[in-house]
């Protein structure tokens, strides 16, 4: 049955309001972690909000358990997606501006892609190769463009090495939001083979429990080196912010929509993240932003648009793919 336009419309601004918060939260961190240590934040951040979905999933389905042949799924999810993934977003954050962040993690899905054809899930044609180029393409761009800006990592790694400033230093903070998306994609692929078997709310809550906990040993001597008492009202409420609203508040709106409208509607939505992103990180926190990086965002994007497996042509593949199973084994029992 097609949903009606009214519960249609309702869910569109559903989505729109979970990618906002989204959106909004590269400055946000960029904000908390000038306030308090860049390893504390992603602890305390998804420590409290694991406490919260975990909560939540006991008392929507009652368990929090998995089956035993699915833990390894679990532990490789929790590492890349969330212990892996908020090493390389805070300090990305801390070399570089949360604009340029904003738009290097575009990228996922065509990183996405290329991890997913590498271990045989899918097979990229020539369009989407085209797309990976051109992606490619768009990240030089935003590089280029955002190496003069204030607070690029390529400031940071020339300090350090002692090196010239140049076009040799090497962009610390644009790199390490492109291992942001990687981390990602491979963690997104590897929740594929779960899906199919456990909520998105479990699995949301069990890898936000096993990345935390992957975290803290790595981060316990900032949590305790912490002077919390010098983290000011707008610092505890960015903390607030990323804990509450973006990583539990956005993944319930997010995934009411796409129950609504279906994911290849809500993945549209998603276009807009890196735009909103690095438009509220040039308009709240002043940040410098070059005709580059412009230019090299919109690339990216249609890259990603391009990027994108036709639904139809995936339900087609599909059918050929059971006609075929069920003729091998329909030859197998003759």
């Amino acid at each position: 049955m097609t949903p009606e336009p009214s519960a249609e419309g309702g869910a569109d601004l559903v989505l729109l309001g979970a990618i906002l918060i989204w959106s909004l939260n590269f400055s946000v961190m960029k904000v908390g972690i000038g306030e308090m240590s860049p390893l504390a934040f992603p602890v305390l951040r998804y420590g409290f909000g694991a406490v919260v979905m975990a909560l939540i999933v006991r008392r929507r389905e009652g368990t929090l358990r998995i089956d035993r042949r699915d833990a390894g799924l679990f532990l490789v999810t929790g590492i890349l997606g969330i212990t892996l993934n908020q090493l390389s977003i805070v300090f990305a954050l801390e070399q570089t501006t949360a604009a340029n962040v904003a738009l290097l993690t575009a990228t996922q899905p065509i990183f996405t892609a290329i991890i997913a054809t590498a271990i045989g899930d899918e097979r990229l044609g020539r369009r989407h190769w085209l797309a990976v180029a051109l992606g490619m393409a768009g990240v030089a761009l935003v590089i280029e463009g955002g190496s003069g800006g204030g607070g690029s990592g390529t400031a940071t790694a020339t300090a350090v090495s002692g090196a010239t400033p140049g076009a040799s230093a090497l962009p610390v903070g644009e790199l390490l939001a492109l291992a942001v998306s990687f981390t990602a994609a491979a963690s997104w692929v590897t929740i594929r083979r779960l899906v199919t078997r456990y909520s998105p709310y479990r699995i949301l809550t069990l890898q936000m429990i096993i990345g935390t906990g992957f975290l803290l040993p790595v981060a316990a001597p900032s949590l305790v080196a912490e002077d919390y008492g010098a983290v000011s009202a707008v610092g505890w409420g960015a903390l607030a912010y990323s804990a509450i609203l973006a990583g539990v508040v956005t993944n319930l709106l997010y995934y009411a929509g796409v129950r609504r409208v279906g994911a290849s509607r809500a993945a549209v939505y998603q276009y807009l993240q890196s735009f909103l992103g690095v438009a509220l990180a040039v308009i709240l926190l002043r940040e410098p932003f070059g005709i580059a990086q412009a230019v090299g965002g919109t690339v990216v994007i249609v890259s990603v648009v391009l990027s994108r497996q036709d639904p139809r042509l995936l339900a087609r593949r599909a059918v050929r793919r059971g006609v075929g199973a069920a003729r091998a084994r329909t030859g197998r029992e003759t």
